[in-house]
């Protein structure tokens, strides 16, 4: 798809902490390096002044229609600050790691439109004679002459066309060879093109052009979504997904003029999580050493990103017609588990030995068992609260203090008190996260800029290593994870990608 993720995001304006960028320990690439082409990127609607953020650049960030503001997402920035996460200016200032605030969205606040990598940096480009672009194409491999990248070998792409021609066709490069194919399709290019681990790729007969730890360090945010009930009378989004008519026939001239719901992503509000001391001690022994060691000196990162979801975002038939709902999502902001992906053929349409490596270490696990008692203790104290959806929870022991519940009427605040877990209500909640983990679309890390003896496959220009004319430009190369949605990280990469590029070629760039 034209534009990538960014085309079909979720629409969430997250950046990633000033420690994510200086951690990549790579010149060039640290947080005072990054946030000059971070605000020259943006347009930043919240506020003015604010030394972190752009107010000139090509992608707008705003809260879209200002009306449709949800009222569980005001409930949730209400409730939050009272269990000990602080309401802060602003949470994407490169240095907040704990904290909660509205959340902001990747729309222009004057069409409603998506703010997609497509449309603010391509279609624009629609008159310039040097840019072409093939849609429904699929890259085979790069082409070498010994170790200089001289071309791509390309195949019309018979699972978008079914009747597409399948002869192969080369395009050829003086100067440069970029791939871009994201953190999943990188490595599988560079796999079929010689680029890889040696005895994987001698295995499938092909020439090994460099020997490289290429697809060996995926990673991805854990995500675990939780239901709760709410009155049938309040906003969601379920009335759109299940396409009422009524609701529609309102909606739909609204969006027109950039207005409405359906100018929303329905995601108003959210949290950066670290946990208190006497959380600490609960998340045990396998997750200690790793607070200590990465999060405690690095206050900016957070363990968990939260949002509130106004809505079920998941198949309609799971839930009670009519029914409305929202959903708490956590997301572990930087996995210790690690996956993998890996070709099994020439052919490029086989697919991957593709690994999430989710929840490998012990320790994701327990983050996230934490980050579900932290969301029953926020929903049970909203207005708005009328019980767990309960087919999508945990299956607690009969008598548990910790049982799922449905409400008539709003929860009496004065008696709600923390839950109490017990040994075999942790051992639920496992069996749960483990079941309903899933991914968040943030793919990162396959094709690692590190030196080469650490593991790394690209130095700090992009360039593979062992070649020459071909780099590689996508969130497959960042050496360590962000704690924030990726579309950001993924734009200012791309940005640092095009100085980069510029100064290789010698061209000047506007």
């Amino acid at each position: 798809m034209l534009g990538g993720g960014s085309s079909i995001n979720f629409l969430m304006y997250t950046r990633a902490s000033a420690s994510d960028f200086d951690d990549w320990k790579t010149e060039g690439w640290y947080a005072k390096d990054m946030l000059p082409l971070l605000r020259k990127l943006e347009t930043y609607h919240l506020a003015p002044n604010r030394e972190t953020h752009g107010y000139g650049g090509p992608v707008n960030v705003s809260y879209s229609d200002p009306e449709k503001y949800s009222v569980l997402a005001q409930e949730y920035l209400d409730v939050v600050p009272k269990l000990g996460i602080p309401l802060v200016e602003d949470k994407m200032d490169l240095k907040t790691g704990h904290g909660c605030q509205r959340w902001a969205k990747w729309i222009d606040p004057a069409t409603g439109r998506r703010q997609d990598a497509a449309h603010r940096f391509i279609h624009p480009q629609s008159e310039n004679k040097s840019l072409h672009i093939l849609t429904k194409t699929r890259v085979v491999r790069v082409l070498f002459d010994g170790t200089k990248a001289t071309g791509v070998e390309i195949v019309a792409n018979k699972q978008q066309d079914e009747g597409a021609d399948q002869t192969l066709h080369t395009i050829r490069a003086r100067k440069l060879v970029v791939v871009s194919s994201g953190a999943l399709g990188s490595p599988v290019v560079l796999q079929r093109s010689g680029i890889g681990e040696a005895e994987r790729l001698k295995k499938l007969g092909i020439e090994v052009v460099s020997d490289l730890p290429v697809g060996s360090t995926y990673e991805d945010h854990h995500l675990v979504l939780i239901p709760f009930h709410v009155p049938s009378d309040t906003e969601t989004i379920d009335p759109i997904l299940d396409q009422d008519p009524a609701v529609m026939e309102q909606a739909v001239p609204q969006f027109v003029q950039g207005k409405g719901w359906l100018s929303s992503n329905f995601l108003d509000s959210g949290s950066k999580l670290r946990p208190t001391a006497k959380e600490l001690e609960e998340l045990g022994p396998d997750f200690a050493p790793i607070w200590e060691d990465y999060f405690k000196p690095r206050p900016d990162k957070p363990v968990m990103l939260q949002a509130v979801i106004n809505g079920w975002y998941g198949p309609r038939d799971k839930i009670p017609k009519g029914s409305r709902m929202i959903m708490i999502g956590n997301y572990t902001a930087y996995p210790v588990s690690r996956g993998h992906v890996y070709i099994t053929s020439k052919d490029p349409y086989a697919a991957p030995d593709f690994e999430t490596g989710f929840f490998d270490k012990r320790a994701d696990v327990d983050v996230h068992i934490w980050a579900y008692k932290k969301s029953r203790e926020i929903a049970r104290r909203l207005p708005h609260y009328r019980g767990e959806y309960a087919p999508f929870h945990p299956k607690f022991p009969e008598g548990s203090a910790a049982a799922c519940v449905q409400l008539d009427g709003p929860p009496d605040f004065a008696s709600v008190k923390d839950i109490v877990y017990t040994a075999a209500d942790n051992a639920a909640i496992e069996t749960f996260v483990r079941q309903f983990v899933e991914t968040t679309w943030h793919s990162v890390g396959t094709v690692l800029m590190k030196p080469r003896e650490d593991k790394g496959c690209v130095d700090g220009r992009l360039n593979v290593y062992g070649t020459q004319n071909l780099k590689v430009a996508d969130l497959s190369v960042i050496p360590g994870n962000v704690g924030a949605n990726t579309n950001s990280t993924a734009l200012v990469l791309g940005e640092k990608a095009a100085v980069l590029i510029a100064e290789d070629l010698g061209l000047k760039l506007e």
